[in-house]
């Protein structure tokens, strides 16, 4: 009995034995790896009587949103614009201020005028020679005459008498420049009335002639220039005295100032 009982006890502790062998790693066995993660769920299934197509799984992102970047990029442009603008338009005033182009000066230093002479009763020849002063009063800004036009008006019948056309020129700052040009007609036709008129005026002794200038003109300052500008100026009273008919005229009025406008279109 007890013989039988400790063979039944041996291998008892036997297999507790081998139990605890078994959880005791040995040490060349490599440690368990981690488990992979799971697989993702799979998609819903689809709707009783509905199937899923490729066109629905990857059909294009909604029109809105490029709706709305359209919106935000002209919004954006609309903004710079503006402001570009604004920007520009505040430096030329500011530049216009700083500078602040003024009206040049204008007066008819000296005239001659030789005795007028009359090939029939109303065809009329005369010389007629005008020295012009320009001054240029700006003191940061030099002109630009593009365009010079000088003209002989008689103003009592508004008659055009001569023209003259003058090259353009550039006045620096603060400078004068004399012109001199030559306004002489030659068989002109005046038409019975006017010459009737000028006739007279020259019995009497006295003759008053006008003189009108047209002018193309910009400012400069560098490089930054203001956009073209048109120059008006009218010189009345330049008159001359006659002693004889057959005699040259006297300049009666030397220096005699013009009124100069600058206007744009």
């Amino acid at each position: 009995m007890a013989s039988s009982a400790a063979s039944a006890a041996a291998p008892a502790g036997f297999h507790r034995n081998n139990r605890v062998a078994d959880a005791i790693p040995p040490d060349d066995v490599a440690p368990p790896r981690e488990a992979p993660p799971p697989p993702p769920p799979p998609p819903p299934p689809a709707a009783a009587g509905h199937a899923i197509y490729v066109q629905q799984l990857y059909r294009d992102p909604p029109r809105q949103r490029f709706q709305r970047l359209e919106l935000t990029f002209l919004c954006r442009t609309l903004t710079w614009s503006l402001l570009i603008f604004i920007f520009t338009a505040s430096l030329s005033i500011l530049l216009w201020l700083i500078f602040h182009p003024t009206f040049p000066q204008l007066h008819v230093t000296s005239a001659t005028m030789s005795a007028v002479t009359f090939t029939n009763t109303t065809k009329a020849t005369a010389e007629f020679n005008i020295t012009l002063q320009l001054t240029n009063t700006n003191r940061h800004l030099t002109t630009i005459y593009d365009q010079l036009q000088i003209f002989l008006i008689y103003p009592s019948q508004q008659v055009l008498l001569s023209q003259n056309y003058q090259p353009p020129f550039v006045q620096p700052k603060k400078t004068r420049t004399t012109i001199e040009t030559n306004l002489g007609f030659t068989n002109l036709d005046l038409g019975n009335y006017v010459a009737r008129g000028l006739k007279e005026d020259l019995d009497r002794g006295s003759l008053n002639l006008g003189i009108r200038i047209l002018a193309v003109v910009r400012y400069k300052n560098g490089k930054w220039k203001t956009k073209s500008q048109f120059m008006r100026a009218y010189c009345s009273g330049v008159s001359f005295g006659f002693t004889s008919i057959n005699r040259p005229g006297i300049f009666l009025n030397p220096y005699q100032e013009c009124e100069v406008y600058i206007y744009t279109k």
